[in-house]
């Protein structure tokens, strides 16, 4: 059970992040509000401040009041009333164009209005011991819904019969859902890297890539493996080998102050030298949370590259190789950055499996 104090914490820590550039802010975000307070809401508003105050509707009101570790008021309370500050910031990141023009009509001129790039976005992206065990898991409930995934595959059946029946798998072990919709791709269909399981069905000797993830209590699992059902084609076995040695290499980059460009560079670089540039088509990984997508972003481009990995940043790393129209290979795991390393939250093998 999470206490009021862990939130007056982050709320305290998001203060003395903004504080150069303005005195309090406005949190809309469902999940940042979720970060920030430890309730689920649809619709609400956290004035982060010297006096913190989460406004909600009237669905809200009574939850709120017993619950919230900050004082609650309605969320029609006109802003004027409630902003005494000469800086106002909001998540420039988040906050639509519709809504700072209603900040701006009701504050005026008297409060000088502040954007800033996604403040709680930042924090979320290093967890805290409670969040790492979440984490944690969210990858055990996600690793053995692969398990069972792979106990599913019998020639003729679909990816979305794999992918309907991992869905209730996990709900029936206390998910919340999928974090994402199951990629579940067979053959050739594996060689797009954002596939939607369809009505394909297994063969004999198909190539089979499962990409997925759970959500409990808030916290998501994200991996991949690609496997062979029957007789391996020998183009697809050697790619295999090209990513599964890839994303060794980026792994053994992971660790706390490493640039987020020296990993992604391990492994792509890696598979580049080995003729597959061009076959490579996305970033590296990307942190996981309350969003299976959050920060860090694992790509060797500004202005990730230059950004250091922190202990207790939880990201994914998933090299990959895709040929059109034959298949595709992509080996994902999730781990925590530590000072010495990382911790490996998927803790499934990554060698060539044949089922």
């Amino acid at each position: 059970m999470r206490t009021k104090n862990l939130y007056h914490q982050r709320v305290q820590a998001l203060l003395k992040a903004i504080k150069p550039e303005c005195e309090a802010c406005l949190i809309e975000d469902p999940i940042d509000l979720y970060y920030l307070t430890g309730l689920t809401l649809s619709t609400g508003r956290l004035l982060v401040g010297s006096k913190t105050t989460l406004f909600v509707d009237g669905r809200y009101t009574e939850m709120c009041q017993k619950h919230s570790p900050f004082p609650v008021r309605l969320l029609n309370t006109p802003l004027e009333e409630i902003v005494k500050v000469a800086r106002l910031g909001f998540d420039g990141a988040a906050t639509t164009y519709q809504t700072y023009e209603k900040y701006k009509r009701a504050l005026k001129k008297s409060v000088a209005l502040v954007s800033l790039d996604a403040p709680v976005v930042q924090l979320r992206a290093v967890k805290d011991p409670q969040e790492l065990q979440a984490l944690k898991k969210a990858a055990l409930l996600g690793s053995k819904g692969y398990d069972y995934a792979c106990s599913l595959l019998v020639e003729g059946i679909s990816e979305e019969q794999v992918a309907m029946e991992l869905e209730i798998f996990w709900k029936r072990h206390g998910a919340c859902g999928s974090a994402f919709a199951p990629i579940i791709a067979f053959g050739e269909n594996s060689s797009m890297p954002h596939y939607r399981s369809g009505a394909r069905k297994l063969r004999n000797g198909d190539i089979v890539l499962i990409d997925i993830g759970v959500t409990l209590n808030h916290y998501h699992s994200d991996m991949t493996r690609t496997l062979f059902f029957g007789k391996a084609k020998p183009e697809l076995l050697a790619i295999h080998k090209i990513v599964q040695e890839a994303q060794e290499r980026a792994l053994q980059q992971c660790k706390a102050g490493v640039t987020i460009g020296t990993v992604d560079a391990a492994a792509r670089d890696y598979i580049a030298k080995k003729g597959h540039a061009k076959h490579f088509n996305h970033g590296l990984g990307h942190g996981v949370g309350l969003a299976v997508h959050e920060l860090p972003v694992l790509k060797n481009v500004p202005p990730y590259a230059s950004q250091k990995l922190q202990k207790g940043m939880v990201v994914t790393v998933e090299p990959g190789i895709y040929l059109p129209g034959i298949g595709g290979v992509r080996i994902e795991d999730t781990v925590v950055i530590t000072e010495e390393g990382y911790v490996d939250l998927t803790k499934r093998p990554h060698g060539v499996r044949v089922v």
